[in-house]
């Protein structure tokens, strides 16, 4: 009977196992859209601050008055 026993303590550790893989999984897919979410403002940003710091670098021409 101790056999059986260990059998089935062990299918279950395996059944707790293959849940929190499944949910580790579930959880990185979520961080991984948060990731890609982060990387498309960050670069909103850059361009704003590129276009900013070009902007100012512009000198304009000046008028005869």
């Amino acid at each position: 009977m101790s056999a059986i026993k260990d059998a089935i303590a062990a299918m279950k550790e395996v059944m707790m196992l293959a849940n929190k893989v499944e949910r580790a999984g579930s959880t990185l897919s979520e961080i991984s859209h948060e990731l890609r979410d982060h990387d498309r403002r960050l670069v909103r940003l850059e361009t704003v601050i590129e276009f900013a710091k070009g902007s100012g670098n512009q000198r304009k021409p000046p008028t005869n008055e």
